[in-house]
């Protein structure tokens, strides 16, 4: 999608010029724009061309117009009581939820947010209708390895797709995809050829670690690439701070301000110590709260919503992996690691992680499904077990797939490598 306003993010902002608008804006929204104002070198080209365009468009309204659009905020700020709040306007932390939460006015603090969103962004809005938004692609692989029943997997998937069977090796279709064949290039020399300079544009994913087949492929200077095994000594390391800490509130937003700002030295996997911004998206992904520290399909799917919320590529690629079943006497609910506090053997659970993949990868798809870019996105989702696959094309172009009939590994790729031409 275009830049929000046609802003280009590579130009240096005047980040001075943001702050002092930012301290205008009615103290409840300070938080997350100040936020991202201090981060900005760590920030996505699309996250740096959002905020940049919401601050061009802020910059641009009369007085009178700038307290028109903030009064209905700072009105219901008033009956809050925000002054008298101990409320952090650096960064959003738990505190600042908390005590938002609490108030018999929290509602319709909500709305009131949304709306002025709303009406600062409605000029980029109606820029991004006019402009032609490129193709894209949400590639999601179930390896082989995971038991899956293609007959029951796809039954909750969004009627517009439809189940593809595969006669073939399913396993080859994405390593095919991204390398190319004869006579149809890859999803990388597609992309380079298209103009696309930056690695935000195409993500890899991996609940474990990349097949030779991708990684010969795949570097630093053209993707961005979690991968969970990859992250051990980080996770390691991290959820061991993380536990240190006694649970609070107070002390929470203390020790996760610690560890945005830890270097985290020697513990960074290949490819991983001239990138700052991944560096900060994994510390965020960590401190988010939702199992992907210890879960690798949470982190697959986690890291797939998060990176199509701040980054929105062109390409993103998810492997989904196995993980190891639950130890008995052990607090996965609080991110304890278990191989280091249980002395039972690690076993492998491919029945609960199939069931895990099988309900996070449409997780993926719904997470991109909030998005406008959506209209333009093709999406496959890989069963490689069952030799099977759900494709769902955009509106753009038409669904050749017959359910009834079976196609090959390349017949497959070759369709997936035409979606992003358009």
């Amino acid at each position: 999608m275009s830049s929000p306003d046609n802003v280009d993010s590579r130009q240096e902002p005047n980040l001075d010029r943001y702050r002092h608008l930012i301290r205008e804006l009615p103290i409840t929204l300070r938080p997350s724009m100040n936020e991202q104002v201090e981060a900005w070198n760590t920030l996505f080209p699309f996250e740096q061309s959002c905020l940049a365009g919401m601050m061009n468009r802020l910059a641009s309204l009369s007085p009178s117009d700038f307290a028109a659009i903030t009064a209905p905020v700072r009105a219901i700020e008033n009956r809050m009581g925000v002054r008298s709040w101990d409320f952090s306007e650096a960064e959003d932390t738990i505190e600042n939820a908390s005590l938002l939460a609490r108030s018999p006015y929290y509602a319709e603090w909500r709305a009131q947010v949304e709306k002025f969103y709303e009406n600062v962004n409605a000029p980029a809005t109606a820029f991004q209708k006019v402009q032609s938004c490129p193709a894209r692609l949400l590639l999601l692989s179930i390896p082989a390895s995971l038991p899956t029943d293609p007959l029951t997997l796809w039954r909750s998937w969004d009627r517009r797709g439809c189940s593809v069977r595969i006669s073939g090796d399913a396993g080859t279709v994405f390593s095919l995809a991204l390398q190319g064949q004869p006579g149809s290039p890859g999803i990388i020399d597609l992309l380079r050829t298209q103009g696309v300079v930056d690695n935000s544009d195409l993500w890899y994913i991996d609940a474990g670690a990349a097949p030779a087949s991708f990684s010969t492929r795949l570097s630093p200077a053209t993707a961005s690439i979690l991968e969970y095994g990859a992250l051990k000594p980080l996770r390691n390391e991290f959820l061991a701070e993380l536990n240190k800490a006694p649970k609070s509130i107070q002390i929470t937003d203390r020790v996760r301000s610690v560890l945005r700002r830890k270097l985290w030295d020697n513990l960074w996997p290949d490819g991983f110590a001239d990138q700052a911004r991944l560096q900060r998206f994994v510390i965020e992904l960590f401190l988010s709260g939702n199992g992907a520290v210890i879960f690798p399909n949470s982190f697959v799917e986690w890291g797939a919503a998060e990176a199509m919320r701040r980054a929105r590529p062109r390409v993103l690629i998810a492997r989904f992996g196995m993980r190891i079943k639950p130890k008995p006497f052990t607090s996965i609910a609080v991110f304890e690691n278990q191989q280091k506090i249980s002395s039972v053997p690690d076993a492998d659970d491919p029945q609960g992680s199939a069931v895990d993949a099988g309900i996070l990868a449409r997780y993926v798809w719904l997470a991109a499904s909030r998005y406008p870019e959506v209209e333009r996105t093709c999406c496959v989702c890989l069963a490689e077990s069952s030799n099977s696959a759900f494709v769902i094309t955009h509106p753009g172009n038409a669904n050749r797939f017959n359910p009834r009939d079976a196609v090959t590994p390349n017949e497959l790729c070759g369709w997936i490598t035409e979606q992003l031409v358009g």
